[in-house]
């Protein structure tokens, strides 16, 4: 028969693992026959009082020396939650989770083809932002535009660019020229779809804006918006919603005048004086088969007055005092048999005043003061003066003919400066 007390040391077979619900105290006999197998080590001696059962999660504090390395035998079976901190040395697999966050930039430019097989270990995260955008689609974008005869986006962009290398030149789109881009630009964001004409006049009214520096002008209201630009605050139209003036007096314009204005081909006025503009007046001007009116004083423009201006024959009014112009006066002003009022003033004109100006029977007043012209005012002019006697048309005429300094003769100006 067993003894009444356990014996000291342990059995030689112990259980496997703990019964699941221990008692408190060891039992006053051992049990009567050993346990079907032995563990693979022996336990370490009990405790005095066993616990009730096994915890559910693993003690939180390491053991005091950690192995470097798993130990050799796993146990069975997991613990319920994992430690606290993930180990020093990263597992040989991925984790479920990620690991830290990616690498701040992103890669610059995605493999050209898709590797054969993945790697090894997968990335820990996708980049914060994609990399570059994908390449466009080797399928047209539908768009078709019965105006211009276009089926999709493609043939739509280059049909619009052939119509404005028309009036821009075929350099236009090259990438250098800021203002034509953002003009063209302007068409192609919005689409528009009209007949050729139409789209040139839009082109040139967004160009207008762009070359003059709208975002500083003094007002810009409705100007490169989706509104017709017959309904941009300074344009004016026919019945037809052609462009027949453009007024921009006064507006802090900037920038200069786009040589494409005349390509508008009902324009009759332009209307920019007292402004900022600088640069050159456009030798295209005389393109301006309607225009009447061409008024640009008090800007900063510089260079010769081009004598393809005088080409534009049905001029009423030039008004170009108050700028920085150069160079001589063309006889070709002859041309402008309806010119009735001229203003070249306080510039840097040289040489004499015209002859052939005594043509110009309508010619009612000019100024050529306040300039670097020298010589006489031919006595042609002055048989045009507007008297009972002449019946000529000159009332006011005033060059640099005063003082002891008179650099011009004038025996009938009305004025000497």
């Amino acid at each position: 028969s067993p003894t009444r007390s356990p014996t000291k040391p342990p059995t030689e077979r112990p259980s496997e693992t703990p019964s699941k619900s221990p008692s408190k105290i060891p039992t006053d006999s051992p049990t009567r026959s050993p346990t079907e197998g032995p563990s693979k080590f022996p336990p370490e001696p009990p405790t005095k009082s066993p616990s009730n059962g096994p915890s559910q999660s693993p003690s939180r504090p390491p053991t005091k020396t950690p192995t470097a390395d798993p130990t050799k035998l796993p146990t069975k079976v997991p613990s319920d939650s994992p430690s606290k901190g993930p180990t020093k040395s990263p597992t040989r697999s991925p984790t479920k989770e990620p690991s830290e966050p990616p690498s701040k930039p992103p890669t610059k430019k995605p493999t050209e083809s898709l590797t054969k097989s993945p790697t090894k270990i997968p990335s820990q995260d996708p980049s914060e932002s994609p990399s570059e955008p994908p390449s466009k689609s080797l399928t047209p974008t539908p768009f078709l535009c019965e105006a211009l005869a276009t089926k999709n986006y493609a043939e739509y962009e280059e049909k619009v660019k052939e119509i404005y290398r028309t009036v821009s030149g075929q350099n236009a789109f090259d990438g250098t020229d800021p203002d034509r881009m953002d003009a063209l630009n302007f068409i192609l964001d919005e689409g528009l779809c009209v007949d050729p004409p139409e789209m040139i006049q839009r082109y040139i009214s967004a160009l207008f804006y762009y070359s003059t520096i709208g975002e500083k002008w003094k007002e810009s209201e409705e100007w490169v918006s989706p509104k017709h630009e017959c309904d941009w605050n300074g344009i004016e139209c026919n019945d037809d919603k052609i462009i027949n003036r453009v007024n921009r007096d006064d507006n802090t314009l900037q920038g200069t005048i786009p040589f494409e204005i005349c390509d508008l081909p009902l324009l009759e006025r332009l209307d920019l004086d007292s402004n900022e503009i600088g640069g050159t007046i456009p030798k295209e001007m005389g393109k301006c088969s309607n225009l009447v009116s061409f008024d640009v004083d008090a800007n900063n423009l510089v260079g010769p007055l081009p004598e393809e201006l005088f080409d534009a024959r049905k001029l009423v009014s030039i008004d170009l005092d108050s700028n920085n112009l150069t160079g001589t006066l063309s006889n070709k002003i002859g041309n402008l048999l309806d010119l009735q009022f001229l203003a070249l003033h306080k510039n840097q004109f040289t040489g004499q005043v015209p002859a052939r100006m005594h043509v110009l029977k309508n010619l009612a007043r000019a100024y050529f003061d306040t300039n670097k012209l020298t010589g006489a005012v031919p006595r042609a002019i002055c048989n045009n003066f507007a008297s009972e006697k002449q019946g000529g048309s000159i009332v006011d005429l005033t060059t640099d003919c005063g003082g002891p300094g008179a650099t011009v003769s004038c025996v009938c100006c009305t004025n000497c400066n």
